[in-house]
C-alpha cells in the first residue's frame, strides 16, 4: 500500500530509458539551439541519462525533485563530458522563477515526466505535494462545486513553464496525459503566449506505463511575437513525419480538426430545437426496474406490484450506443412532468406508487446533490414537457460510437432516457424523421468529427450538441427547400397570425 500511495503522490511511473531517449532524440532535433536542460521532476534521471547519451550541444543540466529516494537514483548520474549537472531535492511549487540563473533564460529546454494525478487525488491521500492554492484557474460558486476546480497536477506545472518559456527562445516538451495537452494548448492560445510550433505526438501509455489512459508527449517553443494562429499539429506515434490531423483555437473554442471545420464552420451555430440531457433522479436501484417474464424488479431484485400511471419505458446510454436499438427492458418511475412541481397527488392518484416510493425514503432523501435540497419529496430533475414528446433523436453521452437513434413511442408510451443521454424531442414524426436524416449524414458526422476529442470523459454534450445548427446543415446537403418547409413556413404562419 505504502508502495502505491508513493506513486500516486510522486506521479511515479518513472519514463523507461529506451522511451525518453526516443523523446530527446526527436526533441534535439526540433530544438538544436538547446544549450542547457531542466527536468524539474527528474524522478530517478532517465531524461538526463538520455540527454547525456546524445547531446553534445548541452552545458548545464539541472534536475529538481521533491522525492529524496529518487534523488539518491539521479545524483548517481556519471558524465565524462565537460557539462555542470546539478541534481537537487526542489518542491516544483515553491519554486521563485524570477531567481533563475541568467543562463536559464536562453536556449533552455524543460523536459520530463510530470505527476499523472490531480490535486483531489492527493488531497485524499493527505499528500503535501501539492501547490499552495488548489482552485488556480479561479473557478467560483457552481463551477467550483461541481469540480471544475479539480485539475491535474501536471497541468499546473506545465503552466508554470508555458508562461516562462512565452517571449524566449526556449522549449518545453513532457510526457502528460492527452487532456492535459489540450488544456495546455487552450491556456496558450486564451492568453496570447508567445508560443509556436505546438506539437502533440501519442503515445502507447500501456505499453510503456502500464497504464490504461490516452497520454503524449507535448513540444512547443517559445517565440518573439504573436503566431498568425494558434494550431497544434497531432502525430498518431514519436516516429510519424505528418501529422494526421490539426487541432485550431477559434472564437474561445478547441477544435480538433481545424481543416475540416473551416470547410463547415457555419453548421457552428446555434441549434434551432435545443437538446437537453434524459431525466436525472440518482437513485437507479429505487427509481429503474428491469422486466422479467412480464414482472417488473427493482435493482435490489425486489418485485415490484406498482401501475404504469408513473412508469415509462426508458433507455441507458449503453442501449442507445448498441448498433441495433432493441426493444425497451426498463422502466423508470418519473414522479414529475417538470421540475418543482408538486408530487403529493401521486398519493391520490396513485396510492401503491406512493407506498413503494414511501418504502424507499430513506434512501431517496439520502441523495447528496444539492438540486434535491427543499425541494418536493421524490424530486426528479431534468423533466419537463419535452420529456414526454413522442418523437426522440437520442445519442450517447458516455460512449465513442457516436450515432444518433431515431426511437419513437413504445405501447402507447413515449420512451424517456437516463441523464447519461441527450435528445431531441419532437411532437412530429415527420420533422423527427428529417432531422435525423440530416444528423445522420456523413457531412454531419464530419463536422462532429472536427469538434469532437473522443479522448474526453463525455465526448458529446449538450453544449456540443447545440452548436449544430440545422438549417446550414440542410443548406449543405441541398435539403434547404424540405427544411423551409418543415420549420421555416409553420414560423410565417404564426407571424402572419399574430
Amino acid at each position: 500500500m505504502a508502495k502505491n500511495l508513493k506513486t500516486t503522490e510522486f506521479g511515479a511511473f518513472q519514463t523507461p530509458l529506451n522511451l525518453a531517449e526516443q523523446i530527446t532524440q526527436l526533441v534535439f532535433k526540433q530544438y538544436p539551439y538547446i544549450k542547457s536542460l531542466v527536468e524539474p521532476t527528474c524522478g530517478i534521471g532517465n531524461f538526463i541519462r538520455a540527454s547525456l547519451k546524445l547531446n553534445d550541444n548541452v552545458k548545464s543540466i539541472y534536475g529538481w525533485e521533491i522525492n529524496h529516494e529518487y534523488i539518491k537514483s539521479a545524483k548517481s548520474i556519471s558524465c565524462n563530458k565537460c557539462i555542470d549537472i546539478s541534481i537537487e531535492q526542489k518542491d516544483f511549487f515553491s519554486v521563485d522563477w524570477s531567481l533563475l540563473p541568467e543562463h536559464l533564460k536562453e536556449s533552455v529546454l524543460f523536459i520530463g515526466n510530470p505527476p499523472w494525478v490531480t490535486n483531489s487525488e492527493l488531497g485524499r491521500i493527505g499528500s503535501k505535494n501539492l501547490p499552495h492554492k488548489t482552485n488556480f484557474q479561479n473557478y467560483g460558486g457552481f463551477e467550483a462545486i461541481t469540480g471544475k476546480s479539480n485539475f491535474d497536477i501536471s497541468e499546473w506545472m506545465l503552466i508554470k513553464i508555458a508562461e516562462y518559456i512565452s517571449g524566449k527562445k526556449a522549449a518545453l516538451s513532457f510526457l502528460v496525459k492527452t487532456s492535459v495537452a489540450r488544456k495546455i494548448f487552450l491556456h496558450i492560445c486564451k492568453h496570447r503566449l508567445l508560443i509556436k510550433n505546438i506539437n502533440i505526438y501519442n503515445i502507447d501509455a500501456k505499453k510503456h506505463f502500464d497504464v490504461s489512459v490516452d497520454a503524449c508527449l507535448l513540444c512547443s517553443e517559445g517565440c518573439f511575437k504573436p503566431p498568425k494562429e494558434y494550431i497544434s499539429s497531432i502525430y498518431d506515434s514519436l516516429s510519424d513525419k505528418s501529422p494526421t490531423k490539426i487541432m485550431g483555437y477559434t472564437n474561445g473554442k478547441l477544435i480538433a480538426d481545424i481543416n475540416t471545420y473551416n470547410l463547415l464552420k457555419d453548421v457552428d451555430s446555434q441549434s434551432e430545437i435545443p437538446w437537453r440531457s434524459g431525466i436525472k433522479h440518482d437513485c437507479s436501484k429505487v427509481m429503474e426496474f428491469n422486466l422479467k417474464d412480464g414482472k417488473l424488479f427493482n435493482g435490489f431484485q425486489e418485485q415490484i406490484d406498482i401501475p404504469g400511471d408513473y412508469l415509462y419505458p426508458m433507455y441507458k446510454s449503453s442501449h442507445v450506443a448498441n448498433d441495433k436499438l432493441k426493444k425497451p427492458v426498463k422502466y423508470m418511475l418519473v414522479t414529475q412532468k417538470k421540475i418543482g412541481i408538486e408530487t403529493d397527488s401521486i398519493k391520490i392518484l396513485s396510492p401503491k406508487t406512493w407506498t413503494y416510493l414511501q418504502s424507499h425514503k430513506e434512501k431517496l432523501d439520502s441523495r447528496k446533490s444539492s438540486i434535491y435540497k427543499n425541494a418536493p419529496k421524490f424530486s426528479i430533475f431534468g423533466v419537463g414537457d419535452y420529456s414526454f414528446h413522442p418523437w426522440k433523436i437520442v445519442i450517447s453521452g458516455l460512449y465513442k460510437n457516436i450515432k444518433f437513434k431515431l426511437i419513437g413511442p413504445f405501447q402507447k408510451k413515449p420512451i424517456v432516457l437516463d441523464d447519461t443521454c441527450y435528445m431531441m424531442s419532437f411532437k412530429s414524426k415527420k420533422k423527427a424523421e428529417f432531422v435525423y436524416r440530416l444528423l445522420s449524414s456523413k457531412i454531419a458526422g464530419e463536422f462532429i468529427d472536427s469538434i469532437v476529442f473522443k479522448d474526453s470523459k463525455r465526448p458529446i454534450t449538450v453544449a456540443l450538441l447545440n452548436r449544430i445548427n440545422l438549417k446550414h446543415l440542410a443548406k449543405h446537403l441541398g435539403l434547404i427547400e424540405k427544411y423551409n418547409l418543415l420549420f421555416e413556413n409553420n414560423k410565417h404562419k404564426q407571424l402572419n397570425l399574430f
